[in-house]
């Protein structure tokens, strides 16, 4: 590839680099699910969406750091 050099470069940014890629483009996602199986729940306990998009947030961005810990262990066993 033009991008990597080397084969070494190459593994290092799908070691580190990608994990945080991906976990970048599933946040959106992760977003919404949690949006649309939480929120409804939340409106008739509080009654305030910003309330339940407060417990949302940071519910999404534990999911997101449990993904990029998934991430990074599924590419130490493949590109070891």
């Amino acid at each position: 590839m033009k991008i990597f050099p080397d084969i070494e470069t190459r593994k290092r940014f799908m070691k580190k680099g990608l994990p945080a890629i991906l976990v970048f483009a599933w946040a959106p996602i992760v977003w919404l699910l949690l949006s649309s199986l939480l929120t409804p729940v939340l409106m008739q306990t509080t009654s305030s969406f910003m309330l339940a998009q407060g417990v949302i947030v940071p519910l999404t961005v534990l999911f997101l750091l449990i993904f990029i810990r998934v991430f990074r262990f599924i590419g130490k066993n493949i590109y070891y």
